[in-house]
């Protein structure tokens, strides 16, 4: 019954073909499945590109400037890092980029110079100069037992 079937099967196929003497097949508009019209999806642009709120870049600089902060202070971030980053990419895709670069470069380099003034300070200093007048004597002290090593092993060698 199964051979039924499949021979049921070519013969359908056969009779929406065409078959030329060339071995070629030409399909039928039946074949081809085309009933009736086709429908075209059409998609267009924005007419107006949609605005920003009134207070989303300051309210969006804001949890930039407190995330920024609790980085370099070694605490949480109150946000999320997907909504920060989606913050930015929308701020960037508004061309306000180079007020967000100036902001953050402002915020790092005063991290740095508030950060850097417990480098200046005189204990430091003093530590500094201690621990290097210690490499240097360490240096010299090695250099004098290298010297004085080698003088053992030419007097070991003249006995």
């Amino acid at each position: 019954m199964a051979e039924d079937t499949r021979q049921d099967k070519k013969a359908s196929f056969s009779a929406l073909t065409e078959h030329n003497t060339n071995g070629l097949a030409r399909s039928s508009a039946l074949a081809s499945g085309k009933t009736g019209a086709s429908k075209k999806l059409v998609i267009k642009n924005f007419k107006d590109r949609p605005k920003l709120a009134e207070n989303y870049t300051e309210d969006t600089w804001l949890k930039l400037r407190d995330a920024v902060g609790a980085i370099q202070n070694s605490t949480s971030i109150k946000y999320n890092l997907e909504e920060l980053y989606q913050a930015v990419e929308n701020l960037c895709s508004y061309k306000v980029s180079p007020t967000l670069y100036k902001q953050l470069r402002q915020v790092c380099e005063d991290h740095v110079q508030a950060q850097i003034h417990q480098f200046r300070e005189y204990p430091f200093y003093a530590q500094l100069h201690q621990a290097i007048s210690t490499i240097s004597t360490l240096s010299s002290l090695s250099k004098h037992l290298v010297s004085l090593g080698q003088m053992g092993v030419a007097i070991s060698y003249i006995l």
